[in-house]
């Protein structure tokens, strides 16, 4: 998936939980949902060291040490692992493959289902978690943990 999609995605799967975990945990979230992909800025093999766990839990650490020194609430670092974990899956769907439990497992896995660049699901990935955000957001129904 694109930037856009990851976003939507994330705001789509986190939204109906917002009453739950707050706003801002699905605003975190949806902002650290494209942090798997700074590997195509550090110009490393994509989807090879940022798409697994551990870098979730490297993530998680980072952002609660930064957030701890910014002075939010340590616990929206969460957000990270979450955004990470939601951002593996989504792409789990496409048809690159790529190891998610590296480097215990070296497996690659992909369902294969669409293309990762294919315009119309990045789209309404984005567009179907906006308005779910908005809705959710505006005190609409909500799924309860």
């Amino acid at each position: 998936m694109n930037r856009l999609g990851h976003i939507g995605f994330t705001l789509l799967v986190l939204s109906p939980f917002m009453s739950r975990l707050g706003i801002h945990f699905v605003l975190f979230a949806a902002a650290f949902a494209i942090l798997p992909d700074i590997d195509i800025l550090l110009r490393v093999k994509h989807r090879e060291y940022t798409h697994n766990i551990t870098f979730a839990v490297v993530a998680t650490i980072a952002a609660f040490f930064l957030f701890r020194m910014a002075r939010v609430k340590e616990i929206l670092a969460l957000s990270a692992f979450v955004a990470v974990v939601i951002h593996i899956v989504a792409d789990s769907f496409t048809m690159q493959k790529f190891p998610p439990f590296f480097p215990f497992s070296k497996k690659r896995v992909a369902f294969r289902v669409f293309k990762s660049n294919n315009p119309v699901i990045n789209a309404s990935s984005f567009i179907l978690g906006s308005l779910s955000f908005v809705y959710f957001a505006s005190g609409g129904g909500y799924v309860g943990l």
